[in-house]
């Protein structure tokens, strides 16, 4: 049976009650204190009549609420049974805590026990009765252990993940997935990790990509429950040879597993080298088969590992997934029109085009022709998106980028508005304006129909290419056609010359675009503001984030937490004391005005700024600004956390600030803050980049022996590295 947790409010009220009774009592009675300080046994208290009833009628109001009839009587009993259910877990006493669960589960009353309560309950009740061998439970006591562990898993799922391991290993696997099911309920909640945020791939983010979020030890330990207990699931189905019904499940789930979790997992397989090796196959296939599900993650996931050159992981990914093509129990379709049963996952023109992008980002030209070889070989045409994509990675080249273009026309493949802004990009790289002009006036005249926001990149790749080769004459002719003929000037239209007046002082060019985005009714975005205000700030402007805010509502914009911590982090990536000064006078605006009140992102958007990159401040400067960051910062009571911890850890260590680093290290350790495995790869993998063996060495120690914890996947191979 499905138990469901009690609502928050059903909990805060009986502690409460269970409180209040407790003080009432103390303050009404110094016979029974006087008594407890002799060292006699407290007795129970002896209520009068009037709060007994109130009482009564309290807890039946809340329990009418879930139940249609609830007598006073139950109300009594449950606020009994509640109170011996606590003195049994205090004494360790799990035979009593199992009769009281039933005489709650008979009364209908056990589904209102607090989630908490529940883990702790499952907790002792799983390791009392749970047997040491094979050895099987009598039935009634499976069920029970069982049905607690379910009710628990809203808080705490290791109880199920237990329960289905010991069918495992009694070769049941049916029992296990008919636990499971009865755990659906648990298995969708946005707490739990994403498979598109991988571990080795947040600790390449953005320092800001964190977001809101705030870890703590709770909720990951609730998240781990969840993993071991979609790992059991996906044991059970690898012992039954059902790999696309574990492929639904997973897909149907929103909890994902990491490399290191799933080590931890098949520590538990130790006895059965075959269902391990098999279950190890099982979680990569399916890690695999669900991201290539999800077109927008796999281009996303390849994206990021071409921007930032990760080419053995990009080659390694690209690898796995044409082997789940090819192989002999192939389970992915190169395209959707191949799916069958066999393979219900399929990659798209998307997919391989991104892959083609960011090998020839990596500068893997070889890489990229082995990919343009294998679409043809797997049945597959060239896109034109493909073409577009081989003639984009050539800007280095405006001569192989010509003669694929041409190579593309001859070949009767159809030519959209990308194709002309990838050549005519590469054409102004390679410092060939006039020639980019010729295609620029083809591309006008041809028959191309596509998106206005493809068309309107053509034109913006053109302003751009003008003003970098300074025909500042020729992108305002341009300009002005736009605005006359169309497609109008957008956003970006107005930031490329903003940002060319920018870069040249040009304080005349900006106020003419400004004014004139103004009268076009367009408003800024943040790029818009952090332009003039860095072109300000280069001029020496003392004024100059008044100034900015003034134009800002000018425009009627009303920026908000999100906008200044935005303009904030544009000014500390310049990396000089002017962006500084004035990243800090908007810090003063935000921290005047509550509606704007900055937050976590913001000052952690401050402080990796100050460490982040070359020393740019001198050790002195950096030491006092950051201390005056972290003491506005508690005046106004925001706390670092887990995450922000980390971000500021590897923003230290990646421009050589061990003392810093280290300082944050220990803060973490004087608050108890949580260390979870990506602190520890930080910590690990910048202290191996400095080569500080002896600092990394005492890390590792302190890792083992304060925290107990056991290094699994790229975080063991870093301990390796070190010992």
């Amino acid at each position: 049976m499905i138990l469901r947790p009690t609502s928050t409010k059903s909990r805060a009220l009986f502690d409460f009650l269970s409180l209040n009774v407790a003080s009432r009592t103390v303050n009404s009675s110094t016979r029974l204190a006087s008594s407890n300080r002799s060292g006699k046994a407290r007795q129970a208290p002896v209520l009068p009549d009037a709060v007994l009833k109130n009482i009564r009628e309290t807890v039946a109001q809340q329990l009418r609420t879930r139940d249609a009839v609830v007598s006073d009587q139950q109300a009594d009993i449950y606020n009994s049974t509640l109170g011996q259910i606590r003195e049994a877990l205090g004494k360790g006493d799990a035979v009593s805590v199992r009769q009281l669960w039933v005489k709650l589960k008979e009364l209908n009353l056990a589904h209102i026990l607090d989630p908490k309560l529940m883990s702790m309950m499952s907790k002792l009740l799983t390791k009392t009765f749970l047997p040491a061998s094979s050895d099987p439970w009598d039935s009634l006591t499976e069920n029970i252990i069982e049905e607690v562990a379910v009710a628990a898993a809203s808080c705490d799922a290791e109880g199920v993940a237990t329960c289905m391991l010991y069918h495992i290993n009694r070769h049941n696997p049916d029992a296990a997935l008919s636990l499971y099911r009865h755990c659906t309920h648990i298995m969708n909640n946005r707490e739990a990790w994403d498979e598109d945020e991988d571990q080795k791939e947040s600790l390449k983010q953005d320092e800001l990509a964190f977001g809101h979020a705030e870890l703590s030890q709770s909720g990951v330990q609730s998240v781990r429950g969840r993993v071991f207990v979609l790992l059991a699931a996906i044991t059970a189905h690898a012992m039954l040879d059902t790999f696309q019904e574990a492929l639904i499940m997973c897909k149907n789930t929103d909890v994902r597993f990491h490399n290191y979790t799933t080590q931890e997992f098949l520590h538990n397989l130790q006895h059965d080298s075959i269902l391990r090796k098999k279950v190890s196959l099982y979680t990569r296939r399916l890690h695999l088969a669900r991201l290539v599900s999800r077109p927008p993650s796999l281009s996303r996931q390849i994206t990021n590992l071409g921007n930032t050159r990760a080419l053995t992981s990009l080659k390694k990914l690209y690898d796995e997934i044409v082997e789940g093509i090819w192989a002999s129990d192939a389970f992915i379709a190169a395209d959707e029109s191949y799916l069958s049963s066999e393979k219900t996952v399929a990659m798209t023109v998307v997919g391989w085009t991104s892959f083609l992008t960011a090998f020839l980002k990596c500068s893997a030209k070889d890489v990229a022709a082995q990919v343009w070889d294998d679409i043809p070989r797997l049945g597959l045409r060239h896109d034109t998106s493909m073409w577009n994509a081989l003639i984009a990675g050539q800007i280095q080249s405006f001569t192989d980028a010509t003669t694929t273009f041409e190579l593309m026309r001859s070949r009767g493949v159809a030519l959209d508005a990308l194709t002309y802004r990838a050549l005519i990009g590469s054409l102004f790289n390679g410092r060939r304006p006039n020639l980019a002009m010729e295609r620029f006036r083809e591309f006008q005249v041809a028959d191309i129909t596509d998106s206005p926001e493809n068309i309107m990149s053509v034109y913006n790749t053109v302003i751009n290419g003008l003003l970098v080769t300074n025909r500042i004459e020729t992108a305002s002719s341009v300009f002005q056609e736009m605005q006359t003929k169309g497609p109008k000037p957008d956003v970006v239209s107005y930031n490329t010359f903003l940002g060319h007046y920018a870069r040249r002082n040009d304080i005349r060019g900006l106020g003419l675009f400004m004014t004139k985005m103004g009268e076009s009714g367009l408003t800024g975005d943040v790029f818009t503001f952090s332009t003039v205000l860095s072109a300000l700030l280069k001029m020496g402007r003392q004024d100059a984030s008044e100034v900015v805010l003034r134009l800002m509502d000018k425009q009627g914009i009303k920026p908000n937490t999100a906008t200044y911590s935005a303009l904030i982090n544009h000014q500390m990536r310049e990396q000089d004391e002017a962006h500084l000064s004035g990243a800090l006078r908007l810090l003063s605006h935000m921290e005047a005005d509550p509606t704007i009140a900055p937050n976590i992102i913001t000052y952690t958007s401050i402080l990796a700024g100050i460490h982040r990159g070359t020393p740019w401040l001198s050790q002195q400067k950096e030491e006092d600004f950051s201390r005056a960051i972290l003491e506005r910062m508690e005046r106004r009571n925001v706390k670092l956390n887990t995450r922000t911890y980390n971000i500021l850890i590897k923003a230290c260590l990646n421009g050589r600030r061990l003392d810093h680093a280290l300082s944050y290290y220990e803060d973490m350790k004087r608050t108890k803050m949580p260390m979870f495995h990506e602190t520890w790869y930080i910590l690990l993998e910048g202290l191996i980049g400095m080569q500080e063996w002896d600092v990394a060495m005492e890390v590792i120690k302190e890792m083992s022996g304060l925290y107990g914890v056991r290094p699994l996947g790229p975080l063991q191979s870093l301990v390796r590295r070190v010992t």
